[in-house]
């Protein structure tokens, strides 16, 4: 069963291999519905403070932390997002990224839920924006309300993520470098500078990231995929599709053939 009609929706499927763990509360069950009326009614009557708010928060904190981690490391998060006409702007590799970094994962689902929780008990509940009568459980609403603070957390990791790919790949367009290893003169460094910007122009984050560690650390493909959360086969193909663009453009005259540049030099150092 698919969510397309927001806050108050009907609930999402489970993730895969989560059945057991996070089972969402079915569209209009009356049961469920009337339990939350009445605790809400008991929320209203304290103020929305006290031990039920409390086991409230922990409820609804627990349930948005093992939906949102299950959807992110099957890597289901942008679909199911997008069946409520949520937003995600995202590239595979940040996806595939958190899937596989438990780390980066944790830190964007955490500070998610954490904002849903907030929101929900402080702003929504209080103020009556859930509401019974529409058919969805607190649940339910509040799965919504944690899709919404993933985006938001999404785009903040991944802005910060895409900056620190472009950083790691900096040195490539610094010709200091190139002179650094002793590769020849003025002339060479400046060559050297201006046939790497024009083959790194249209380059994604992902390739100037394994570029920049390549460049830098001398790091094997496997290490590479490690740091950037890639499969070592997957920095190969960006790789094999770099070397091959820079083919087309040496065979098109784009480019100046750098080893041709570089060898002479090479030779005589040290």
């Amino acid at each position: 069963m698919q969510d397309r009609t927001g806050e108050s929706g009907e609930s999402p499927e489970a993730p895969a291999g989560q059945r057991t763990a996070v089972e969402p509360p079915k569209r209009g069950n009356p049961e469920k519905l009337e339990a939350d009326r009445a605790l809400y009614a008991r929320l209203q009557q304290r103020g929305f403070t006290g031990s039920e708010m409390d086991l409230l928060r922990e409820d609804l904190w627990l349930y948005g932390w093992k939906c949102l981690s299950a959807w992110t490391k099957d890597g289901t998060i942008i679909e199911k997002c997008g069946e409520r006409d949520i937003i995600v702007p995202s590239r595979w590799f940040e996806v595939e990224t958190l899937r596989r970094r438990g780390d980066l994962r944790d830190e964007v689902v955490h500070t998610a839920v954490e904002h849903a929780v907030r929101t929900f008990t402080e702003g929504y509940l209080r103020d009556g924006r859930w509401n019974p009568d529409k058919g969805a459980t607190m649940r339910t609403y509040f799965l919504g309300t944690c899709m919404y603070a993933f985006r938001d957390a999404f785009r903040d990791w991944s802005g910060r993520y895409r900056r620190n790919l472009f950083s790691a790949a900096d040195p490539l367009v610094q010709a200091e470098l190139y002179s650094l290893y002793g590769f020849g003169s003025h002339e060479d460094t400046t060559v050297f500078q201006e046939t790497i910007k024009r083959i790194m122009e249209n380059a994604g984050p992902e390739v100037r990231a394994i570029c920049g560690c390549i460049w830098e650390t001398k790091m094997t493909h496997k290490e590479i995929g490690d740091e950037l959360g890639l499969s070592s086969r997957a920095v190969e193909g960006h790789m094999r599709r770099l070397r091959g663009r820079v083919k087309i453009m040496v065979a098109k005259g784009e480019i100046e053939a750098l080893y041709g540049r570089s060898s002479a030099p090479k030779a005589g150092v040290r």
